[in-house]
């Protein structure tokens, strides 16, 4: 499990320390979510956060693939507002509700093989208008021979 380093808490979290310490232990806490980054690939149209609950981290998906955790939240309510608090933040910053630019201006290096935010290339895709997302492998650009 990946934290930002930054990491949102809400109101009712008295101790974040407290609260990641037992989620990276996999101690139950029935009222804790957490908004963790989607792993879906970024762009226009496209899920940015996730709300899980935290015996969601339990399953072997997620111990496989580890979640990038950007905020905390006691119950769904809170997690929802939590949310709202973030895509705010971006729109008044950034112009945008754009959430992963916001968080991640500069993109984030891979973790473990996937990644979980945006990389170089994905941001270029998107300041360049493009659809989809480009990769290294597919430059958009025809190979010279």
């Amino acid at each position: 499990m990946y934290f930002y380093k930054n990491l949102y808490a809400g109101p009712s979290i008295r101790d974040p320390e407290e609260v990641k310490r037992k989620l990276m232990r996999g101690e139950g806490q029935f009222t804790i979510y957490v908004l963790a980054l989607s792993p879906s690939i970024p762009g226009p149209g496209s899920n940015q956060l996730e709300i899980l609950h935290c015996v969601n981290l339990q399953q072997p998906y997620y111990k496989k693939y580890p979640p990038y955790i950007i905020g905390i939240a006691a119950g769904r309510t809170e997690a929802v507002e939590l949310v709202q608090r973030l895509v705010q933040e971006a729109y008044d910053h950034t112009g945008s509700a754009d959430v992963r630019a916001y968080l991640f201006p500069h993109g984030v290096r891979k973790l473990k093989g996937r990644s979980a935010a945006l990389t170089i290339s994905d941001k270029n895709a998107q300041l360049s208008g493009g659809s989809a997302p480009m990769t290294r492998d597919d430059p958009q650009q025809p190979q010279s021979e």
